[in-house]
């Protein structure tokens, strides 16, 4: 899923007020988290980026985001679950919210199972 893709599916499901700018940023806050906490722990493939670089409104619309198919609807509850707490809507907000969770979580198991964690790095006292 690209940017764009995840901008138009969200703006299609749930319609909104919300700028594009805005929702640029979370799903860059998005992606530097799983870059953080999923992507650098293990060892790379050929999709893992070296460095994490934050999108921004001049950040081409076709940048791919890091979460593939089918994972990649991690993206849509994360905008959805931002847009309910940007208009106060608690009760979606909560909804959204575990539907996020859930995404995530399977993102996460699917990407442990099926990557090697970077060894660590073992410190001896003396």
């Amino acid at each position: 899923m690209t940017i764009e893709q995840a901008i138009f599916l969200v703006d299609e499901l749930k319609p909104n007020q919300i700028e594009r700018e805005r929702k640029i940023e979370w799903l860059a806050r998005l992606d530097q988290r799983l870059f953080e906490e999923v992507l650098k722990i293990h060892e790379p493939d050929e999709r893992t980026p070296e460095a994490f670089v934050p999108y921004t409104q001049e950040t081409d619309g076709d940048t791919a985001l890091l979460a593939p198919a089918p994972y990649d609807e991690v993206y849509r509850f994360y905008l959805e679950m931002h847009i309910d707490l940007a208009n106060l809507e608690y009760d979606k907000y909560n909804n959204s919210a575990k539907l996020y969770a859930n995404a995530l979580g399977q993102y996460k198991r699917w990407y442990h199972r099926n990557h090697r964690p970077r060894p660590r790095c073992v410190h001896h006292r003396f």
